[in-house]
């Protein structure tokens, strides 16, 4: 037998899960072949701390230390009407306030702080439209 399908029946084998032809023809397998043995051995250990960690033991006392703890808890007041209806208003008023300086700046920014010349004095960023391509093109002729 292949140490692959050996190494995948292992677990059935351990289980007692297996049909007894497969089961017999594994033990003639680990009665010749170390590798597989010490895999089984691997394989035991593993399964012991997994049995151990699947059930953890519970302090005798953790239950009592729960619901002691829950008695503690506050119990829950609902707020007043003063607090429910001013918080929102609070919020209101503030976003309110932020729009109207908002809009204020803009309007500020548009006024005549900035000095506005005709557009003839004003040197032009846009290089074409201060000289036609045409004539750069007939230039380099």
């Amino acid at each position: 037998m292949k140490h692959e399908s050996i190494h995948k029946d292992l677990i059935f084998y351990l289980d007692n899960e297996l049909p007894e032809e497969k089961r017999t023809a594994i033990e003639n397998h680990l009665e010749g072949c170390a590798d597989c043995r010490s895999f089984l051995v691997f394989i035991k250990e593993e399964m012991q701390i997994i049995e151990k960690e699947k059930n953890p033991e519970a302090s005798p006392y953790f239950f009592a230390r729960l619901y002691a703890r829950l008695d503690e808890r506050p119990e829950f007041m609902p707020q007043g009407l003063w607090i429910r209806l001013a918080q929102p208003a609070f919020f209101s008023m503030l976003l309110i306030a932020g729009i109207y300086g908002g809009l204020r700046l803009g309007s500020n920014a548009s006024s005549g702080i900035i000095n506005q010349e005709p557009a003839s004095t004003i040197q032009l960023m846009n290089d074409f439209e201060a000289e036609p391509i045409e004539s750069f093109l007939l230039d380099e002729l």
